[in-house]
Order: C-alpha cells, then structure tokens, then sequence
C-alpha cells in the first residue's frame, strides 16, 4: 500500500531555508487528533488548528527534502511507530497558520540522506520528545517538500491570508493612528477551562535598554497563546524584531494565583530562538496588578515590568488571566483607589477648617455678659475686680 504525504507550507529551517510546502499533510501523536477528525476532501479550519497546536507539550516537523512522493514501504520504523498513535490525515494545500506562531515548543527537522536513515531520525526523534514531555504530548507532522523560488516571504503570505480573511468575513474597523496602525493593543488567548488570559493597552508595548533606546513592539506575529500550569498561566504574544518579519522578541506574561486571588509576577523577554531571555519584575505589591479570582485589573497609569537590563512599559493596562471565557472583561479593580492621595489631602483640611471653627465657636459662647445696667434713678452699681 502506497501513502502519499506532500506536508505542509512551512519553513524548514527558520531563517536559511525558504520552501513552499503544499499538501496534503499527516498529523500524529496524540490521542485529542481523534475529535478533529473529518470526512475524505473536507479541510480543517484556522481555530481547530489554533487547538491542535495549542494542546500539545511541544511540536516536531518532519521536512523531507525530496520531490517523490512518500512510501510507507520507505519507512517500517515510522509505520511500526504509529499502530500506537492516533494519525490525522489532512488533505489541504496547505495550513493557514504555522504551528511555530503559537507553540514556542515546535522543532524543524529536515531529513536527508537514505530512507533508512530518515526514518531513523524521525522514530528517534519523536521517541525522545515523548521521554521529555511525556507520551501522548507531542504532536509530529511529516511531509515532503520541494523546493521552489520564494513567492511570499513570511510577512507577504500573513498579509495575503488576512486580506482573502478581510474579502470574506465583515468585522468591526480598528480604530489607527496617524502612521495607519492600531492605536491599541489586545491580546486574548485562549485555552483550557479557567486557564484563558486577556490584555489590552492603549498602546504598543516598549522595551526600553539600558543605552536609553527603545524598541516598539507594534507588529504582532501570529496569535497570542497560553501555558498553563497548576498556579500560574502564561500569556505568550509574539512581536517581529524590527522590520524582519522572520525575527521575532517574544513576551510571556506570567500571572499566579494564591488564595483566590491573581497577581502578576512578571515578564520575560526572549529574542529568536533564544531558549531563556530577561526576566522583568511587575511592580511590588501593593502596586502589582492583581484583583479577586473571576475580577480584572484596570490601571490608567503605565504598568512598568522592570530589571537591570531592560524595562517594559504598557500604557493604560487592563488585564485579567485564569478566565473561563475571553469574550470580555469581568468587573475591574482600579489601582487607583477610592481615598487617593487628593482625597486625603482634601479631608485633612477640611477636618483642620472644621475644628478651627469649633474652637471659635466654643471660645464666642465662652464670654459673660453683664445682666445690670445702670440709670438715672437707680443706685450706681460698684464692680469688684479680684486680682
């Protein structure tokens, strides 16, 4: 029996490769591949992608370089491999988003050399992904691949989809400033039941040096994700270096909850591939943003995420993670309270007003009048003054 796999378009190694990928594709691995399942022709949409990638603890892509199409006769280990997983044949030209935009855990690996050999890397591989994240939590894809003269580079091709996205479904218009781009930032990510993160800023975020430059954060890649684990839920938002699209700074809000209530803890900062990057402090409580379990958080002044290295800044913050449903905010906590600093300074003077007119009116009641008066028939009255 011959399987033909032509895989994906994706980008086999990031940055130095440049394929177009077209399909149909094969998913395998985990046992949710079961609920996307789809009759013969039928596609699968952007948002049960978005899941699919979502779910998983870390993503490999198998890229063979090759222009005949894939045999199972050509790999027995891969074959052997998965009678034990549950398998996802695809049969579109291509996906709409790549699984590299939402998991920060997504592998490339392009096979080359004898089909033994190939198929050796890809049992291994996946094999030892499963011994780190754990059997069931890791998602392959494979494919072939041919490759062609670059036609869309990475920022062509997402503007490509979001103008067929634009001819085909109405949405409500942004709002842009005068240099044409969103004068807001909202960041909604979905994910498990209690586990959803959402943020808006008035502004771009800006990552600010110690040399006193600063880089704006005003081109998102992909969409926003989540991680999450049993106390904390991490919202991760992807923004392009600079004007490589292919370069990305990547932001991951981290949010912990303890005694029913949420608080923000920090921000880490990674550039490319970079497997660990800055760390930035929220601010320390009392001013960290934080609020009632189910209850956002609302800030007019800058939320400022800060180290000795960088500092990030987010202007008119509104936040709130560990939600069921990302569809709107819940009722907000204010970081600036009822009695403000104002307020206090208005109700000591009027307390000091107040007990000033007391003490006069006190001090006016205090003085004894006389109740005698002289006059012409009577006695002359004598007063005795005590020294």
């Amino acid at each position: 029996m011959r399987l033909s796999l032509p895989c994906a378009f994706l980008f086999a190694y990031l940055h130095t490769i440049c394929a177009n990928l077209e399909g149909p594709f094969l998913f395998f691995g985990p046992k949710s591949l079961s609920k996307f399942k789809r009759p013969a022709l039928k596609y699968l949409e952007q948002d049960d992608l978005m899941k699919i990638y979502g779910e998983q603890a870390a993503i490999v892509v198998f890229n063979n370089q090759d222009s005949r199409p894939l045999s199972s006769g050509s790999f027995p280990r891969l074959r052997k491999l998965l009678e034990g997983q549950t398998t996802l044949v695809l049969p579109q030209d291509f996906l709409d988003v790549h699984p590299d935009y939402i998991s920060n855990e997504t592998q490339m690996l392009t096979l080359q050399g004898p089909w033994s050999e190939r198929d050796a890397q890809m049992t291994e591989t996946f094999a030892r992904l499963q011994d780190i994240y754990g059997s069931g939590r890791v998602l392959g894809i494979l494919g072939n691949s041919v490759s062609q003269p670059v036609s869309y580079s990475g920022a062509e091709w997402r503007a490509r989809r979001s103008a067929e996205d634009d001819l085909s479904t109405t949405t409500a218009e942004p709002e842009y400033s005068a240099g044409g781009k969103n004068k807001y930032a909202l960041y909604n990510a979905t994910g498990p039941p209690g586990k959803g993160a959402l943020l808006f800023s008035s502004g771009w975020p800006e990552l600010r040096w110690p040399d006193g430059s600063a880089t704006v954060l005003d081109t998102p890649v992909g969409e926003p994700t989540v991680k999450p684990t049993r106390l904390y839920t991490i919202l991760v938002v992807r923004f392009a270096d600079g004007d490589n699209t292919r370069d990305k700074i990547t932001l991951e809000f981290s949010f912990k909850q303890s005694q029913g209530w949420w608080t923000a803890v920090g921000v880490e900062v990674k550039r490319g591939l970079e497997s660990t990057g800055l760390n930035l402090q929220a601010p320390a409580p009392p001013q960290a943003p934080s609020a009632v379990l189910g209850r956002a958080y609302h800030c007019s002044l800058p939320l400022v995420y800060a180290s000795e290295e960088a500092s990030l800044t987010l202007p008119d913050v509104m936040m709130q993670p560990f939600m069921d449903s990302t569809e709107k905010f819940a009722d907000a906590f204010d970081c600036i309270g009822f009695t403000s600093v104002p307020i206090w300074s208005g109700l000591m003077v009027t307390f000091l007003l107040i007990l000033m007119l007391s003490i006069s009116i006190c001090m006016i009641l205090d003085i004894k009048t006389m109740d005698r008066f002289e006059n012409s028939r009577g006695k002359q009255l004598s007063i005795t003054v005590s020294e």
